[in-house]
């Protein structure tokens, strides 16, 4: 199965980038909030990753990212499967948010939000801070190569954008999405909103040399089947 964007940006991207959220854990399941517990995935979790792998198989991927926590690491090893010469960096500052002592607590059964929490605004920092240092990186370098080509040069292949994995958690995804959208750095394309961030779903980003653009997609599943975790415990409400 190949990924099918529902919208495109106007302007023709040099940047694309593909966010997946790791596939179904036990603690997903129970509904145990996570955060920066190191679960792995369940079968389930497992076969969403393959799922989103067929999905992305065609994608010609130049670089790749994920949280270092291995619920994530292990769906983009998957995803990878199919892009073996693509080096896979793990980075911490794409991990979820820290849920101090409610990490290992029932959704269900915890409290008010205890004080060791990771606060909102140094988590969206966090998020951003990454998004700008290195998908920017990314996205400034491919422009300036796009400019140095002479026109004469150009062609429909040329000017694919460069194709960047990034996988990482449900809270940290609809958390940097918000914060793109927020700052208008990027805008929602038709009929994109941003809601629950399940279990192995895609969100595509598409940007210019300035790391301005359009989210394309958020959390799609229709390359899942319907096996779907329907709430994210690490998301506070």
């Amino acid at each position: 199965m190949s990924l099918v964007l529902s919208q495109q940006s106007d302007a023709a991207p040099v940047v694309r980038v593909y966010v997946v959220r790791h596939g179904e854990t036990d603690a997903n399941l129970r509904g145990i909030v996570q955060g920066h517990l190191d679960t792995a995935l369940n079968a389930t979790g497992v076969a969403q990753a393959r799922l989103a792998a067929d999905a992305l198989a065609d994608v010609p991927f130049s670089a790749a990212y994920c949280s270092d926590l291995q619920r994530a690491r292990k769906t983009a090893q998957i995803i990878l499967g199919d892009h073996p010469d693509v080096e896979l960096q793990e980075c911490s500052a794409l991990r979820e948010r820290f849920m101090g002592d409610w990490q290992g607590e029932f959704i269900s059964e915890r409290g008010d939000a205890p004080t060791n929490l990771e606060p909102t605004a140094e988590f969206v920092a966090r998020a951003t801070r990454w998004w700008n240092d290195t998908i920017g990186r990314h996205a400034q370098r491919a422009a300036a190569l796009r400019s140095r080509r002479p026109a004469a040069q150009s062609d429909e292949d040329e000017d694919e954008p460069v194709h960047v994995l990034v996988v990482s958690h449900g809270g940290l995804i609809g958390t940097l999405a918000t914060a793109l959208l927020g700052s208008r750095k990027v805008r929602a394309g038709r009929g994109v909103l941003v809601g629950r961030c399940f279990n192995a779903s895609i969100s595509v980003f598409e940007l210019n040399g300035r790391g301005k653009g359009a989210l394309v997609s958020y959390a799609d599943t229709t390359h899942l089947d319907g096996e779907l975790v329907q709430d994210n415990a690490d998301v506070q409400p």
